[in-house]
């Protein structure tokens, strides 16, 4: 008997290469859009769907106590990307789901993207495009107006696991100092990198470029807010590459608008999709860039290859290369 397979939202099209790889098995594939802020509407539609599915794929699909009890045949949740924070791993586990996910498959891509929103911040640049475009040529000089060179500058790295470790050589030709912060940073890799450990308040207090790589956690849910912007540099620039909610999003509006902070280039929002008539979308300094980081065309093949062989890997039993829910371990005999 064939498995079923069905992806429960459609921020990304089923391609050949989740074909390729989950044709290792003998399988029927499906793709349904799940994705609702109605709970009810949301449940009913994941029950009717993918009540019988033997494995789950998704990107952003919100999967909770109340979803994994209607997933009566789920063995396995294929997560794409390296954030697991739309599953609750307690509830998967306690219903025998193997979550499985990618926290590493774009690490290049996301620390050039915060490069990029850095200096485009710094320089101006949207702004200066926008007043050329419009056939003001000379008043892009005007539009910069206030743009500092990168050299000798500080950036504080948030988070120092592989993309902030990544970040560093990206930034080292332009002459900037780099600091960081981890609860867990590993000193061996800061010595490898010429990388100076420090505690999250020197950051907020000395960085010119803060840019942020945690995970989103109740730990680091608004990390950043009223209090920290309030002890930023009056010409720093915050790069959010990592988790919308780890910034209190309208105290960034505040911050922004009353000029606590010079700028902000933020790939993510508190709420995905956003309001569209979200203040912070009103503002001339913050660049929002639709949470494309990972978004090339060499990542997102090896995001789809290696999500799909977790779960051909669950499914065919054995125990997948990353598992999200460790203690599942105690409830299931794989490979």
């Amino acid at each position: 008997m064939a498995y079923k397979i069905v992806m429960v939202d459609d921020i990304l099209p089923i391609t050949d290469v989740e074909r390729k790889v989950l044709g290792q098995l003998d399988m029927t594939l499906e793709q349904h859009n799940c994705l609702t802020p109605n709970d009810a509407e949301r449940l009913e539609r994941l029950e009717r769907v993918a009540g019988d599915a033997d494995a789950v794929m998704t990107v952003g699909a919100k999967l909770d106590r109340e979803a994994f009890a209607r997933l009566k045949n789920c063995k396995v949740i294929g997560r794409y990307g390296g954030g697991i924070d739309n599953i609750d791993l307690e509830a998967a586990t306690e219903n025998g789901v193997v979550v499985t996910y990618v926290p590493v498959y774009c690490q290049e891509e996301v620390a050039a993207l915060a490069v990029t929103l850095m200096l485009a911040c710094e320089r101006r640049l949207i702004q200066a495009d926008k007043v050329v475009k419009s056939g003001d040529w000379k008043g892009s000089i005007k539009a910069c107006a206030g743009a500092r060179s990168h050299r000798g500058k500080t950036l504080g790295i948030v988070g120092f696991g592989a993309i902030g470790r990544t970040l560093v050589p990206l930034v080292r030709p332009f002459g900037i100092e780099v600091i960081a912060y981890d609860p867990y940073i590993n000193l061996e890799h800061c010595k490898e990198l010429g990388v100076r450990a420090v505690e999250l308040q020197e950051i907020i207090e000395t960085s010119d470029y803060i840019s942020l790589h945690v995970p989103l956690t109740p730990q680091t849910r608004h990390m950043f807010g009223d209090k920290q912007f309030d002890q930023m540099k009056n010409d720093a620039i915050l790069i959010n590459t990592g988790r919308g909610a780890v910034v209190d999003q309208k105290a960034l509006y505040t911050a922004l608008k009353e000029g606590k902070i010079a700028a902000a280039g933020i790939d993510v929002l508190e709420a995905e999709p956003p309001n569209p008539e979200d203040p912070i979308f009103t503002l001339e300094n913050v660049i929002t860039s639709g949470h494309i980081a990972a978004a090339t065309n060499e990542s997102i093949e090896r995001l789809r290859t290696l999500v799909s062989q977790g779960v051909v890997d669950v499914l065919s039993g054995k125990w997948p290369g990353v598992i999200a829910n460790p203690k599942i371990k105690e409830k299931l005999t794989l490979q």
